[in-house]
């Protein structure tokens, strides 16, 4: 059973490249096992119950959507030789997630080759094995992850222009509704390279019109990924990740200009103050072992969000980032405090801070 157990857990997935060399790949993941059953649903989530809340918190509701999403740093560069201490970084992440009362939906990036086997193997030790991972079975040094409670209907991984970009979208199963999700990492706002025809590796893909640079192009594909798929009626779409800007960024108001609300801002939170890193996500040295185990560490710009569209009719609301709803997740910054007793001394599971959001439609 244990064997079994692990096939349906990390399930194979097979690319399928449809573009030829020089353009941006598309690779299509066909999922080869199913994913659990299906648990009735009143609104959002992974059934667990809205309790007592506060003006501004998610209520009204007998369920919610509980997510969280981290850059987890692969630590290739980090001055220990062994990736900032990956295996205890995991470790320390995976019990802030159980901790957070086991969010539905995690997104992860920097996976890489040595991160990979250690995330999908700690899924086995906390919130009852519950978890399965999506893109588990992609190489790479800088990949995106998801871990899920959730039956998964499709995924599919897209290149976007530039060298190790990605957009990794799932569509789960919430009940007989669609969570469409998409996770992402982007360059910063580079300005460089330009989208155009010649020479082929500098060739970008529709709609990314020519003179588009590769990071605003990165933006829009991702945009589009999350908002192709056919979904059923109530489902919501979820476009999360490290984007490399800031809220001040023309990418970031294109986007909320597109209809997706940050739900950082939606919450109520403040906006980063790089003076004391409260509500910031990005900042602390990726290089040094010693910052991971230093409490003081501080961020200093807030670059890694979710962005939500939720379904026609739904006027969301979000549990603050205090969780008044007592179900283990606010909206906000995620495990933000230094943990007092993580394994090897170590007090961030990476130089980012995740992000979280706990939505309701009352």
């Amino acid at each position: 059973m244990a064997n079994d157990r692990r096939a349906v857990k990390n399930a194979s997935v097979h690319r399928e490249p449809t573009r030829t060399p020089g353009s941006t790949i598309v690779r299509r993941f066909v999922l080869v096992a199913l994913l659990a059953s299906i648990v009735p649903l009143a609104a959002f989530g992974d059934h667990r119950p809205v309790g007592a809340t506060t003006p501004g918190a998610a209520s009204g509701a007998a369920t919610d959507l509980r997510v969280v999403v981290v850059n987890l740093l692969h630590g290739t560069f980090c001055d220990d030789g062994a990736n900032c201490d990956a295996p205890d970084r995991v470790a320390l992440f995976t019990r802030q997630l159980a901790d957070g009362g086991c969010p539905p939906v995690v997104g992860i990036q920097e996976v890489s080759d040595t991160l990979r086997p250690l995330i999908t193997s700690a899924t086995d030790r906390i919130c009852g094995g519950r978890y399965r991972a999506v893109f588990a079975d992609t190489p790479g040094n800088d990949e995106e992850l998801v871990l899920t409670t959730l039956p998964v209907r499709s995924s599919r991984l897209l290149d976007l222009p530039g060298p190790l970009r990605h957009a990794a979208r799932v569509v789960l199963d919430d009940g007989g509704r669609d969570v469409v999700v998409v996770v992402t990492h982007q360059d910063g706002d580079a300005g460089f390279p330009l989208c155009r025809a010649t020479p082929a590796r500098y060739r970008c893909p529709a709609p990314c019109p020519e003179g588009t640079d590769f990071p605003r192009c990165q933006t829009i594909l991702a945009d589009r990924l999350a908002r192709a798929p056919r979904v059923r009626p109530g489902s919501v779409r979820i476009l999360m990740g490290d984007f490399n800007v800031t809220p001040d960024s023309p990418r970031y108001t294109w986007l909320t200009g597109r209809g997706w609300i940050d739900t950082h801002r939606g919450a109520g939170n403040p906006e980063c103050d790089p003076a004391t890193g409260t509500g910031c996500t990005s900042g602390r040295d990726d290089k040094t072992l010693a910052v991971l185990r230093d409490p003081t560490a501080r961020e200093t710009e807030r670059i890694d969000f979710i962005f939500v569209k939720p379904p026609k009719g739904c006027t969301a609301a979000f549990d603050g980032p205090d969780d008044p709803d007592r179900d283990g997740l606010g909206t906000g910054p995620f495990a933000a405090e230094p943990a007092t007793d993580g394994p090897a001394g170590l007090v961030w599971p990476s130089d980012h801070t995740a992000v979280s959001m706990d939505m309701s439609c009352p």
